[in-house]
């Protein structure tokens, strides 16, 4: 279950969840989608948000969800490298890969 909780100006809040509706996921773009869907069914409009909270709820190890198939490429690719990133940062340690915008220009 995601639950997403936005805390206005005037000292309301407005919450909403759903659970994923394929059933259990172990990657981030299921849950970064839904989020967005969560946002956008809210229908903010011209309100002075103070807040923003997102809270997961029922996880379950990563192990015991079952494999998911996609057949798109794009998104088969874009699961494999989600793996690959996640095996580097237990590895070598938090934040050593990662999306490439999260990091600073060297220079």
């Amino acid at each position: 279950m995601l639950t997403v909780t936005v805390a206005c100006a005037g000292g309301s809040q407005v919450e909403r969840g759903c659970r994923l509706p394929l059933g259990a996921s172990a990657h981030t773009d299921d849950l970064r989608d839904l989020a967005h869907d969560l946002l956008a069914s809210l229908g903010i409009q011209r309100v002075r948000v103070r807040g923003l909270a997102l809270r997961c709820e029922d996880l379950v190890d990563a192990a015991v969800v079952a494999e998911q198939l996609s057949f798109e490429p794009e998104r088969a690719h874009r699961l494999t490298a989600e793996k690959a990133v996640d095996q580097l940062n237990n590895r070598f340690g938090p934040r050593t890969a990662g999306p490439a915008a999260t990091y600073r220009r060297a220079g």
